[in-house]
């Protein structure tokens, strides 16, 4: 057998990622998720530019990739993820007491957890998912129609395990929220009471359907410093709630400001599609929000939002499950991020070690986006 091209190398990469989230991908999005060696950027100028047909042609045809590869139902995964090729799931699972302290992950997609040793039919679990998902986005449409009551909040975007439509029966719903500069905390005050006030707030152990409120960044500061394999594929699968002109105009700058997902997207910019399930700003709670906006500009809103950042901040220091290794907990004006317990952590070094396996070293060596 001939050595294999690049453009193999990378597709059975890509196909080794998501079979650590237990989600096996058709041809085209193999194509849209591509991975790329180690996080460089390959030069644009020299490189052809690729299209899908190219990606699904080997699929069908390299005798490199059916050595490796299964397909069902049009979605392709590893040959032998039941001949125990790969490590346990269990390995990068989240353990049920990390399940019960709160929003622990940017990403529950990034938490494996319907197989067992090999048994489960990953193709029917991704299918059993997306059910899962479609209920779950009917009853989240109720919360994303009241939140809109909130002031100050530019943009409601949904992520991990949501955003995907990989989500199971006791997943929740992680939400990133972009909001005014300057007005960060007064947002998260409101979100806060808000989705408490509902009950729909996760607690603890508390997650079914619940809202997870663990990112939030203003309209001044759109690009997410955290750089990795891991961040960019979080964030390339974000979608927006809401449809409105406003919406899609600032859900296109955030895009467009965290173009640095080429260095691990080959097809960045054709993965970045926006969610065709967003939903209509409602106009009357647009008006509500709109006053208390009015009441809370000037210097009004300036001491709110002084006296909020002070309390929420104090509180958040003083909580043990923040100064926990192996996360990431970030709090200024600009950006607010509570991940103590990320999958980053486990995920990568997963992937590094599978590409070892399979003699792919130019992609094993990926690094995490900065964890503590």
């Amino acid at each position: 057998m001939s050595t294999p091209t690049l453009l193999e190398k990378q597709i059975i990469a890509t196909i080794v990622y998501y079979d650590i989230l237990d989600y096996p991908l058709t041809g085209f999005e193999v194509f849209l998720y591509l991975v790329k060696e180690n996080g460089n950027v390959s030069d644009v100028e020299t490189r052809h530019c690729l299209v899908p047909t190219e990606v699904i042609e080997l699929l069908n045809t390299s005798e490199y990739l059916k050595k490796h590869l299964e397909q069902k139902l049009g979605f392709y995964f590893l040959q032998n993820r039941k001949r125990g090729f790969h490590s346990p799931v269990r390995a990068v699972e989240p353990k049920m007491q990390d399940l019960q302290m709160r929003c622990h992950s940017p990403a529950e997609t990034m938490a494996p957890s319907g197989q067992k040793g090999g048994e489960t039919d990953i193709v029917q679990l991704r299918l059993n998912r997306k059910k899962i998902w479609d209920q779950k986005w009917k009853k989240a449409r109720k919360i994303f129609w009241i939140m809109r009551v909130v002031p100050f909040s530019k943009l409601v975007m949904g992520s991990g395990s949501f955003s995907l439509g990989n989500t199971r029966k006791d997943s929740d719903i992680d939400l990133m929220i972009v909001a005014k500069k300057g007005r960060i905390w007064t947002v998260r005050t409101f979100f806060t009471l808000l989705t408490s006030f509902l009950g729909v707030r996760r607690h603890k152990n508390k997650t079914e359907d619940k809202i997870c409120l663990n990112h939030y960044i203003t309209d001044k500061s759109l690009r997410i410093p955290f750089e990795s394999i891991y961040t960019a594929h979080l964030y390339c699968h974000i979608l927006s709630v809401y449809n409105s002109e406003e919406d899609r105009k600032l859900f296109r700058k955030f895009q467009e400001e965290n173009k640095w997902m080429r260095k691990y997207l080959e097809s960045y910019e054709f993965s970045n599609l926006e969610g065709f399930r967003s939903i209509k700003r409602n106009k009357i709670l647009n008006s509500v929000s709109k006053l208390f906006e009015f009441i809370l500009s000037g210097k009004i809103g300036d001491y709110f939002e002084k006296k909020m950042s002070e309390i929420q901040t104090k509180r958040i220091k003083k909580d043990p499950l923040n100064m926990k290794k192996g996360g990431r907990i970030t709090i200024s004006n600009d950006q607010l991020e509570f991940h103590p317990n990320s999958h980053e952590a486990n995920i990568i070094p997963e992937f590094n070690k599978r590409m070892k396996e399979l003699k792919l070293f130019e992609f094993g060596k990926q690094k995490d986006s900065g964890l503590t």
